[in-house]
């Protein structure tokens, strides 16, 4: 708890008689509220906050901050140009800056986000240094709260980072969405390193159109601390726009060895992937058990981050050995008739291309692919996420995702759009389609599953009911 005029302390143009409490917390949503709150008033997609500032006093909030033209000043109710940039700024407060007492890694990318980060703070973790990693995959080490997003909400990321700061963390690595950036979710927040994976098409239910997307990631390269970085995959079109917007960036290639990272000699395989990352005349050779052309990527970006750093290369080459497997990213589901059977949390096109040429250039065996296309979301990328699975499988099975408010078959509607030929089962249940194709699975072939990974649910119609891919495979085979 924090005196209030501490926690607005710059926020405020003018004197403004404030009530004499402690503030206990920070939040923009009414149903959080406690006692001695602070309640911001945030303008969502869906919802206004500011109409539920009267239920925010209701629960204990001690102010709102708004900056609707709509709401009088009135006793505790507190008008400011921004209500984002006064959350920043409060958070900051409240906080007392945690955010500048870590070393901050913000990584942002379609595809490689969370297995970048994983391969970094596996890297962190070889020379011993404290590292939280914030994304997809939730929290690691994992905390008492689950954000439920890539990029927390503000006010969670200030508690995160502020728990960082108590135990002692040196490092925070942070997946940025472009979500997170549009809402600015990481407001006044500034990195030591910020990096870049790569572009593809998602996420046009939100943006609209490809240089929105592209020119809501490149905010972040604009939020590097004053001696910070930035660290590029320049291996597509987006990357190499970020590096002509920011000449003192560093480019990473598999393609040029002009790049400050140039990694040219490696070699792919089912067994793993050897390479050799190439910089300022010095040399790092790296062994890894990951698979696929797209982990090589997220392998030397990691590292290239790691020098970046200061990282020792024994160090760097240890982690990337110590780092057997990325939940939920080319998962082998361990079965007892040992079927060859992989989970993946790919959701967009690219990312179902990347992991069905990594299977067909690795192993010698049918591919059958299971798979369906989320609800409330880009309805774009459906036809093209049945185009790439036909082009790759010998039988596939549509199958629900996160349908969300959305009904299954008119998804399953859109995607089917984009087949060509009849080669496809489709389910309106995913339990039943997995059991479906474990039945038809042969030994010499194998099944990839996309989507869902190792989550343990599916968000139909605004709940989320207890899902589970691998509990379904588990129970298969036991049975």
């Amino acid at each position: 708890m924090i005196e209030i005029n501490k926690v607005l302390n710059t926020i405020l143009n003018e004197s403004i008689e404030l009530p004499e409490v402690l503030v206990q917390g920070l939040t923009n949503n009414s149903l959080k509220v406690k006692k001695g709150y602070i309640f911001f008033a945030f303008r969502g997609e869906n919802n206004d906050g500011n109409d539920f500032i009267e239920d925010a006093f209701k629960n204990g909030a001690c102010l709102a901050i708004t900056d609707s033209y709509e709401v009088e000043s009135q006793k505790n109710v507190i008008k400011v140009d921004d209500v984002r940039t006064a959350a920043g700024i409060a958070c900051s407060n409240f906080y007392n800056f945690p955010q500048n007492k870590v070393r901050l890694i913000g990584i942002t990318g379609t595809n490689g986000k969370t297995s970048t980060s994983t391969i970094l703070k596996s890297i962190l973790d070889a020379e011993n240094e404290k590292t939280l990693q914030i994304g997809t995959s939730g929290i690691k080490p994992s905390l008492d709260m689950t954000p439920g997003l890539t990029t927390p909400d503000i006010f969670d990321l200030y508690e995160i980072l502020n728990h960082a700061v108590n135990e002692d963390y040196k490092n925070v690595i942070l997946e940025v969405s472009s979500h997170a950036l549009s809402q600015r979710r990481i407001e006044n927040i500034f990195f030591d390193i910020t990096a870049f994976t790569n572009l593809t098409l998602d996420h046009l239910d939100y943006h609209k159109t490809m240089d929105e997307y592209f020119s809501e990631k490149l905010k972040l390269f604009n939020l590097n601390k004053e001696n910070g970085s930035s660290v590029l995959m320049i291996d597509d079109e987006y990357g190499k726009r970020i590096a002509e917007l920011n000449p003192h960036a560093k480019c990473i290639s598999l393609e040029t060895k002009d790049a400050d990272y140039s990694c040219e000699i490696y070699s792919i395989n089912n067994l793993g992937i050897t390479g050799t990352l190439i910089w300022d005349s010095k040399t790092l050779d790296f062994e890894s058990k990951l698979i696929g052309s797209f982990n090589l990527e997220n392998l030397i970006l990691a590292a290239s981050i790691a020098i970046e750093l200061n990282i020792s290369k024994q160090y760097i080459s240890e982690g990337i050995k110590n780092c057997t497997k990325i939940d939920g990213r080319l998962h082998l589901v361990e079965n007892k008739s040992n079927q060859m059977i992989f989970l993946d949390y790919g959701h967009s096109p690219d990312a179902y291309l990347k992991v069905l040429k990594t299977l067909k250039d690795n192993f010698n065996h049918p591919l059958k692919v299971l798979f369906g296309a989320g609800g409330g979301r880009d309805k774009s990328k459906r036809p093209k996420m049945a185009e790439v699975v036909e082009k790759y499988s010998a039988e596939c099975y549509l199958a629900p995702d996160n349908p969300r408010f959305e009904d299954i078959e008119s998804i399953n509607d859109d995607v089917i759009n984009g087949f060509s030929n009849e080669n496809y089962h489709s389910f309106n249940d995913r339990k039943e389609a997995l059991e479906f194709a474990l039945k038809n699975l042969k030994t010499d072939e194998i099944l990839i599953i996309f989507g869902k990974g190792t989550e343990e649910y599916q968000e139909i119609n605004g709940a989320k009911h207890f899902y589970s891919d691998c509990d379904i495979i588990k129970e298969f085979y036991e049975n």
